[in-house]
């Protein structure tokens, strides 16, 4: 099967975990024996008039038998939601009239986020007369919706309407998505993890209980949205309950300074350690050598780090905010009240208390039977047969 593959935002060379997500399903769709292409454009602008300048990523490229081809749009006139979503589907339209004969005719399109590549899939399909669906994952509906509505309403209704299916990536998300379209079809399905990368692995030996988080900090919103604040004002009270533990904190950004400021104020930062900006392998390697991964996020729609962190056969914690409640269970972890500092605090606690008692391989091995490549892979092949076969 020929599958065109558009995701809303996409790794660069100074993010390479950025839509992470998006890649591993791409390589497992094609390790399933179709063949994969992508299409991305990066929107810029008048406020990052020096990145459009400046823009050095790859026109074209070809990782792992996936060919790849990516431009940058500007768009002047309008910003905000609205100025984006126009100049990249401009951009996906041109990305495809450019190199249509090296696409050639897709069978189906899969648009990743609605706003952006939803309505470019939309444009396109009408253009090209082959159908397309949606995967959504992004929180902007769960943080932004009355942004959403104010000039945008129409537009993601008609995207999500027109699509031969829509996907969430869990159940909650898929009932608030719910409402942007009539027939109630939609599927849940999880990303996908990369299982030769992230897996169990023995630990060095360690005395101190090891908590590892791993989020973007470039923006304030980013710390609030990821429960940064959350999680150092329990570590604030866990630590003088548990004078051993240390923190690990893996993503670099700006906002970085303001989680160290934090420290500062709540006298932790001497048991908190700044990793700075991860690399796959180095996320990877971090969760095999931790105790228990913990991100109290406000939002979730997912949470695929938590899912690596189980493969790596670590216990999790996780805020109650949709995404985690799919699999989070008693046996690999603990659900929390979402910015609940105390019931935070107590989790980390019974959690450095009973760490021996998780059973590291069971942790694994449910991660891997629910998100592997090929369990994602054939439930996606499943959809692609009955929609080409309507």
């Amino acid at each position: 099967m020929n599958i065109l593959i558009i995701p809303a935002f996409f790794r660069t060379k100074n993010k390479s975990t950025l839509g992470s997500f998006f890649w591993e399903q791409a390589l497992a769709l094609k390790h399933a024996g179709n063949k994969v292409t992508i299409l991305y454009t990066d929107t810029y602008s008048v406020k990052c008039i020096r990145e459009y300048l400046f823009y050095t990523e790859e026109t074209t490229e070809m990782c792992e038998a996936i060919l790849i081809h990516r431009k940058k749009v500007f768009c002047p006139l309008k910003h905000g939601i609205e100025g984006h979503r126009e100049a990249f589907a401009r951009g996906i339209l041109q990305l495809y009239q450019k190199y249509d004969t090296q696409i050639e005719q897709p069978d189906i399109i899969h648009a990743h986020c609605c706003v952006w590549a939803g309505y470019a899939a939309m444009r396109l399909s009408e253009k090209i007369n082959v159908p397309y669906l949606i995967t959504e994952h992004a929180t902007l509906f769960q943080l932004h919706r009355d942004k959403i509505r104010k000039s945008n309403d129409c537009y993601i209704k008609q995207a999500f309407e027109k699509a031969a299916k829509v996907i969430c990536v869990s159940h909650a998300f898929a009932k608030l998505i719910s409402e942007y379209r009539t027939s109630n079809d939609i599927e849940v399905i999880g990303n996908v993890v990369n299982f030769e990368q992230f897996k169990p692995c023995v630990s060095d030996p360690h005395e101190e209980v090891r908590f590892l988080t791993v989020c973007y900090m470039d923006t304030d919103d980013q710390l609030k949205k990821k429960g940064v604040d959350i999680l150092l004002k329990a570590w604030k009270d866990f630590s003088k309950k548990c004078d051993t533990a240390k923190l690990f904190i893996g993503g670099g950004g700006q906002a970085t300074r303001k989680a160290v400021e934090w420290c500062r104020e709540y006298d932790i930062i001497d048991s908190v350690v700044f990793l700075g900006s991860l690399n796959r392998c180095q996320v990877a390697s971090y969760m095999q050598q931790c105790d228990c991964f913990v991100l109290p996020s406000r939002y979730e729609t997912f949470g695929v780090v938590y899912i690596e962190a189980m493969a790596c056969g670590k216990p999790v914690i996780a805020a109650a905010n949709g995404g985690p409640d799919d699999f989070v269970k008693p046996f690999n972890g603990m659900l929390v009240a979402p910015e609940s500092v105390s019931a935070l605090t107590e989790a980390m606690l019974q959690l450095a208390k009973n760490r021996k008692n998780y059973n590291s391989q069971q942790i694994a091995d449910f991660a891997k039977e629910g998100f592997s490549g090929q369990s994602i892979a054939e439930q996606l092949g499943g959809i692609y047969h009955n929609i080409l076969c309507r």
